[in-house]
């Protein structure tokens, strides 16, 4: 509904438009059609888009949250005696991938090995990467964060 049913040559106005996103998630995008009185121009189309968060991660949650309840599930589970590869392609891939909300694999390459070791095991500061060793209540020991940041660092 524009402010406004009836807007001057040049003058501006809001337009809310709703979006009924039940059942969907990830990036979406709506056109909407705006009918005008100009002869040569009489239909304008524009287009929104937007990212819809499914009922899991709607709302933001403390990072170590991952390792309990709803979220152990598919961010810890999948991993348990996995090392290396299987265990990047399990619990680490979903937020590692390009595009997604950690740095792609392809950044972390070029990040020193101890840097790798330290941050995955005690998690990085202001972002949502926990800690992941057994010592801050994560599920991995030092031997799986080492085959983790070996596969990082050989591909």
């Amino acid at each position: 509904m524009a402010s406004s049913s009836h807007l001057k040559p040049g003058e501006k106005g809001k337009i809310s438009v709703s979006v009924n996103n039940n059942g969907k998630s990830g990036n979406i995008s709506k056109t909407i059609q705006i009918y005008t009185n100009n002869p040569k121009k009489p239909v304008t189309t524009i287009s929104v888009a937007m990212r819809v968060k499914d009922r899991f991660h709607i709302n933001k949650s403390e990072a170590k949250e991952i390792f309990n309840g709803e979220c152990k599930s598919c961010h810890t589970d999948r991993g348990i005696g996995k090392k290396g590869l299987e265990l990047f392609m399990a619990d680490c891939i979903m937020c590692h991938e390009r595009g997604k909300s950690a740095i792609p694999i392809t950044e972390m390459q070029s990040k020193p090995k101890e840097y790798l070791i330290k941050s995955t095991a005690d998690g990085v500061t202001n972002t949502s990467m926990p800690g992941w060793h057994l010592k801050n209540n994560g599920p991995l020991s030092d031997e799986e964060i080492e085959s983790l940041v070996h596969i990082i660092k050989r591909n």
